[in-house]
């Protein structure tokens, strides 16, 4: 299995025949008992290349096979939705749910930023408050999505678009 590090933390794809199915994303390094043995090795190298290749600045979209079986087609919608905001902009809850189709569910839209199996490749980064401010984000660390830390990290993604863009 292979883990990418990177200043935002540890990255490990896991990925099925069809493609990737999750990217883990952690602060420290994965144990022996965290790495998967079950994976297409061609998609989890590619997808750590580009992840590389997105911190360098060299990478706007990524272009690798992704596997959504295990996910609702609402949620599939949504990941979607979310993947077709473009590089280097943000948008807030409320559009990303006008772009879903019904402008009310800007909660929704924050679950299922929430839910995301996949961040940095699904942007889930670019969708702010608003008010245009970061509130959650729960790239790196699920469990502390208001922590300062989280924050940065979706503050760091927003600002490395924002400088290569």
């Amino acid at each position: 299995m292979y883990v990418l590090k990177t200043n935002l933390g540890y990255f490990q794809p896991v990925a099925s025949n069809m493609g990737l199915e999750e990217l883990k994303w952690q602060q420290m390094p994965f144990s022996n008992k965290q790495l998967f043995n079950k994976s297409n090795k061609d998609v989890s190298r590619e997808t750590l290349n580009q992840i590389e290749l997105y911190f360098l600045g060299s990478l706007q979209n990524f272009s690798i096979p992704l596997d959504f079986s295990n996910w609702s087609p609402k949620m599939v919608q949504w990941f979607t939705t979310i993947s077709k905001v473009p590089y280097g902009t943000t948008i807030s809850y409320k559009e990303l749910a006008y772009n879903w189709g019904n402008i009310k569910a800007s909660r929704a839209a924050g679950d299922a930023c929430k839910r995301n199996p996949m961040p940095i490749i699904i942007p889930c980064h670019r969708i702010l408050n608003i008010s245009g401010k970061i509130g959650r984000y729960s790239g790196g660390n699920r469990k502390t999505p208001d922590s300062k830390e989280n924050i940065n990290r979706k503050h760091c993604l927003i600002k490395l678009e924002t400088y290569n863009n």
